[in-house]
């Protein structure tokens, strides 16, 4: 059954590959190209000024700057001679090597190193992983288990010359810290470096040397060596990786790293209804900008379903409930959209209405986590004009703006 199924997915995935292929079309210049998307994107400007979604003042500069765009495009495209079509005899040469080469290959691969006779895992052995992981094992034990059961994380691939030459720098800063342990700013590269590659499981152990190592342990060191541990479990909050986040909370108890991971930890260990507080606080606290927010949503989600209640986040001036929910299924250009779209209707409620401290606070933190220096600097100025005479104001300003 499996080899028939295989069978017809490599069919359908090699006609879908071939088409473009055995498909006739004139060939266009790449200004061309480009000066039609610069078009679509003025018509998308004047569909989003109706929507509401920019202002006038915004809508007018995208159409400056997409209009000058399209200006050099198409003194480009008037220059440029557009590419010879590409011969027949080519494009059948290119699909039958795609429809017939792959395929091939999979079977020859598959006959070395597959078992076509292996049955399934049986549901008892993946039932019994769960209830292993409910006792709450240690985080070695958790990491042990996984890979018993072909669940851990898998390292990247060294794919690639510079992959390949990554991999070796790693290698050499492992030598020299077999021969220098006490090298901290050696030893963070190594944990940072063995993260990016997905050894999860050595990256916290360095992590956790300079936790031990360091006389008083910051937020950042905290939150990277929790986050590789539960990473390296798979998403499991070991009693370890807790009994860091909770050293965390006492440094930070507003970071949202440790708040999450907290409540993770409790709903893990079936503390669902103080696992809902925690998350749902943070959703009534977050920024429509925040990243991390359509995450801590479905975790929310879940948790009031188990416990039969209604998620209720505030609607404003931030996300609604159903926009969190919506956000979470988008692609990251919509989801992207989407927000700066929530951030600029709340720079026009601010425009109208200055008088509100939390909005503008919302929305210098909002520019500041889209990289939008500048209308970050702009918001600092008008919030402090507007909030001149106001003392506790300016200083909550102040810090906003550090």
């Amino acid at each position: 059954m499996f080899i028939v199924l295989a069978g017809a997915l490599a069919v359908i995935t090699a006609l879908v590959l071939i088409l473009p292929f055995l498909r006739t079309r004139a060939d266009t210049s790449r200004a061309a190209y480009d000066a039609e998307a610069y078009r679509a994107q003025l018509r998308e400007v004047d569909q989003d000024l109706a929507r509401g979604i920019l202002t006038e003042p915004e809508a007018k500069a995208a159409k400056i700057e997409i209009s000058r765009r399209l200006l050099a495009a198409t003194d480009d495209a008037d220059g440029e001679i557009a590419a010879p079509p590409t011969p027949s005899y080519l494009r059948t040469a290119i699909a039958t090597a795609i429809a017939v080469g792959p395929p091939a290959l999979a079977v020859l691969i598959y006959l070395a190193i597959g078992e076509a006779g292996r049955p399934d895992m049986p549901l008892e052995a993946r039932t019994d992983l769960d209830a292993q992981m409910a006792q709450r094992p240690s985080q070695a034990q958790a990491e042990t288990l996984l890979e018993q059961n072909d669940l851990a994380p898998l390292a990247a691939e060294a794919d690639t010359p510079e992959a390949r030459n990554f991999i070796a720098r790693i290698d050499e800063l492992e030598a020299f810290l077999l021969k220098n342990p006490d090298d901290v700013r050696g030893r963070r590269l190594l944990a940072g470096a063995t993260a990016s590659v997905g050894r999860y499981a050595d990256s916290w152990r360095h992590y956790a040397t300079l936790v031990e190592s360091a006389d008083e342990p910051d937020t950042e060191l905290y939150g990277d060596l929790v986050e590789t541990m539960v990473l390296a479990a798979n998403g499991y909050v070991s009693p370890e990786a807790e009994t860091a986040t909770d050293a965390a909370i006492a440094l930070n108890r507003s970071d949202p790293r440790f708040i999450h991971y907290k409540a993770l930890a409790l709903a893990q260990r079936g503390e669902t209804e103080a696992a809902y507080a925690r998350w749902s606080a943070l959703l009534d606290s977050a920024d429509p900008s925040t990243p991390w927010l359509p995450m801590v949503y479905r975790h929310a989600r879940q948790a009031a379903e188990e416990l039969g209640v209604t998620l209720s986040i505030r609607t404003a001036p931030g996300p609604s409930s159903e926009q969190v929910e919506a956000a979470g299924e988008m692609s990251d250009d919509d989801r992207r959209d989407m927000i700066e779209g929530m951030v600029s209707s709340l720079a026009a409620r601010l425009a109208e209405d200055p008088d509100d401290l939390d909005g503008w606070l919302r929305l210098i933190r909002a520019y500041g986590v889209m990289g939008r220096d500048e209308d970050r600097a702009t918001a600092i100025d008008m919030a402090r004009t507007t909030f001149a005479d106001d003392a506790a104001a300016l200083a909550r300003l102040d810090e906003a703006a550090q």
